[in-house]
């Protein structure tokens, strides 16, 4: 198949990182078993930083970015996959060390691909995405060490972000009483909208800090590290359980062992990628018990064309967005 198609790619020319929109053909892809007509690719902040090559991400160039995609398959040399299947695909380094989902055409290894879960249309799937997987795999955490709903409020920061929306929403419709902590309380209706009891400002986590805070939250799914983290951890109850799976704010943060030794707070980190049996779990409980209402998500799922993914790309690293972008090809 050597048809043109368009996709972004990323340059590295003499230390300068660049991105534009080329016409590509399947050969000049990265290798796969299969070829897919991409039908959705949602934007993350990881695939911002790689475009305008403001992170080391990418392990070489040229690449096409684009951390997660959902397809078609247009062409199969895998048993497990035909022409017509309804595919996605996230982590295995897509993006980074093969090439990602901002592009029409995508060539991926067989290895890397799941059918669309039963229970959720190609769309749907798409706007869950890599965001909804991340809330996923802490909620399953959080119920591996014993959290249940009756046991108290659980925070989410960088609330207005497409994983913080998500988190909320699946939060709430698993039974959890939900504080999202937002900068912008303009946003707070919309966050009660989808589900949130609490709406906090996060410039708590700036007043000057005690070794320990009032004791709020069960659980806390962080999008945003810094002092948000460390305020956070000062604010768990008892045996608290703190995801960080974000670092809108920064890599580091000021803390103390108190939360630790006194309150018995336990900090783990989740990346969106898993073990097999731990992807497919999750994503059969994304379609069936931890599925959204998409029709209470749809207001703040944006649609962009892939021409437009540059200039989005700068809004975004600005804090000019909010909630979960899709490229719809």
């Amino acid at each position: 198949m050597h048809t043109s198609f368009n996709a972004l790619v990323t340059r590295n020319q003499d230390g300068q990182v660049r991105s534009a929109l080329e016409p590509l053909t399947t050969d000049r892809l990265s290798p796969g078993e299969v070829t897919l007509r991409t039908l959705y690719a949602g934007v993350n902040y990881k695939d911002c930083l790689s475009l305008l090559g403001k992170a080391r991400i990418i392990s070489s160039y040229p690449r096409i970015p684009g951390i997660e995609a959902v397809g078609e398959v247009i062409e199969s040399h895998a048993a497990d996959f035909s022409p017509g299947d309804a595919v996605l695909v996230h982590g295995f380094q897509t993006g980074i060390d093969f090439d990602g989902g901002l592009s029409e055409v995508m060539r991926v290894p067989a290895g890397h691909l799941q059918h669309v879960p039963e229970g959720l249309t190609p769309q749907q799937a798409a706007v869950i995405g890599v965001p909804g997987f991340t809330v996923a795999m802490a909620l399953e955490r959080f119920e591996t060490w014993g959290l249940r709903p009756d046991d108290g409020m659980v925070a989410v920061t960088g609330a207005g972000g497409a994983v913080g929306r998500l988190a909320i929403h699946i939060l709430s419709r698993a039974g959890y009483r939900v504080a999202a902590i937002t900068r912008n309380l303009a946003h707070a209706d919309a966050l009660r909208a989808l589900g949130a009891c609490d709406v906090l400002d996060a410039s708590l986590a700036f007043a000057p800090a005690r070794p320990l805070e009032k004791a709020r939250f069960a659980a806390a799914i962080d999008n945003v590290g810094g002092n948000t983290l460390a305020w956070l951890l000062r604010s768990m109850q008892d045996g608290g359980l703190v995801a960080s799976v974000g670092n809108a704010a920064g890599n580091t943060f000021d803390g103390s062992v108190l939360p630790f030794i006194m309150r018995r707070v336990h900090l783990f980190g989740v990346v969106a990628n898993a073990p097999w049996d731990e992807r497919r779990r999750l994503w059969r409980r994304l379609a069936h018990a931890w599925a959204p209402d998409f029709a209470v998500l749809a207001p703040y799922v944006q649609y962009i064309r892939l021409s437009d993914v540059l200039p989005h790309a700068h809004q975004q690293l600005a804090g000019a967005t909010s909630g979960r972008t899709i490229v719809a090809f």
